[in-house]
């Protein structure tokens, strides 16, 4: 693997890709997803249903103080938390544990502000788990990384592809953002640098000055203006609550040429979604289609909901902070070195800081 931790095939198949064999590498990538390599159908799971939380202990019950310290001026201080949502729905007969809000050692002002769940993403594939994180947006902040290769294109104050050092000691977790622009079907816009043009009707991530973070319909939603940074991929996967996903081979969720395969195979998948509270869901399997990433966003209580990246190598996310000290994978099955997002990342990737002290 190379430092972005992609093994042989996937950096194959993206200079492939960029060299003007997409439809090749696609054709190929259908064969291997859809056929060759598709995931065991039925069965019960090998591994643990709950995610490893390092003896983080019991959940914390105590609100934030009063006039907690601020680590970060333009993000304010962790105010109070927001309740944890109700155990995960499971598609089939619940295994212990299953579904169940496990606690991590992440927590501000002594109240854990990141739970991560194991739930079974669909009936047909039981032997298997997806894994949602829960994000407390009351006691987080989020911001959008540039890479030191994408966004494609010229881009000022792009930056290293790392968290900036003022806000290392605040740096809790990260993901990886969205596709590729020429596959993202949208555009990419980064403290007022229109580096392309944002599409109406595309899925938009927007992360704001005081780390708040909003996902919309561009040119549909009214949004605040004085956004940082905004990030599009695709079109709203979950749209009001619902799912958009009704035909995986639709070129809104990647068209076949230049995706993995379609929609329609299942393999590792990202997703984000805002719930209605404004607390953020982030998921993440190795087996997912286009319409089972939707349904967990949708179980997870998302109201927009968008994809984000695709392949073991680019569909992964850490968490950092006090798993100390180089981070754990937000989904245990994922085993790509974690630090990616502590080194030079060349892709953008949504980076997760505590507002007031952590752990």
């Amino acid at each position: 693997m190379n430092q972005q931790g992609e093994d042989f095939a996937t950096a194959a198949a993206e200079v492939a890709r960029d060299n003007g064999f997409s439809p090749a590498v696609a054709a190929i990538e259908d064969l291997w997803y859809g056929y060759l390599h598709a995931p065991k159908v039925g069965g019960v799971p090998t591994t643990g249903t709950k995610f490893d939380n390092g003896n983080a202990g019991a959940a914390a019950i105590k609100v934030a103080s009063r006039h907690p310290a601020v680590n970060y001026k333009p993000w304010g201080p962790a105010t109070s938390p927001i309740q944890v949502p109700a155990r995960l729905k499971s598609p089939v007969a619940y295994r212990p544990g299953e579904g169940e809000w496990v606690p991590t050692k992440i927590k501000v002002n002594g109240v854990t502000a990141v739970y991560v769940a194991r739930v079974r993403p669909d009936r047909i594939h039981t032997s298997v788990y997806a894994t949602v994180a829960w994000f407390d947006t009351n006691l987080l902040a989020f911001r959008q990384v540039p890479g030191t290769q994408l966004p494609e294109g010229n881009l000022p104050n792009r930056g290293n592809g790392r968290v900036e050092s003022t806000l290392r000691p605040f740096y809790m977790a990260a993901f990886a953002a969205g596709y590729k622009m020429d596959q993202s079907q949208g555009g990419y816009v980064n403290q007022g640098y229109v580096m392309k043009k944002l599409v109406a009707g595309k899925a938009t991530l927007l992360t704001y000055p005081d780390g708040s973070v909003r996902i919309v319909n561009w040119g549909r939603d009214v949004v605040p203006g004085n956004f940082l940074t905004a990030r599009q991929n695709l079109s709203l996967m979950v749209d009001h609550g619902v799912s958009q996903v009704v035909n995986e081979d639709q070129g809104q969720w990647g068209q076949v040429w230049y995706g993995t395969g379609s929609g329609h195979n299942y393999v590792w998948r990202s997703g984000l979604g805002v719930r209605a509270d404004g607390s953020v869901v982030y998921v993440q399997g190795a087996a997912l289609s286009a319409g089972s990433l939707a349904s967990l966003l949708v179980r997870a209580g998302a109201v927009e909901g968008m994809a984000l990246d695709m392949n073991q190598a680019f569909a992964n996310g850490d968490f950092y902070g006090p798993y100390k000290p180089i981070g754990i994978p937000i989904n245990p099955e994922n085993q790509i070195p974690t630090t990616k997002f502590l080194k030079r990342s060349t892709r953008d990737f949504v980076a997760v800081f505590s507002k007031s002290p952590a752990y």
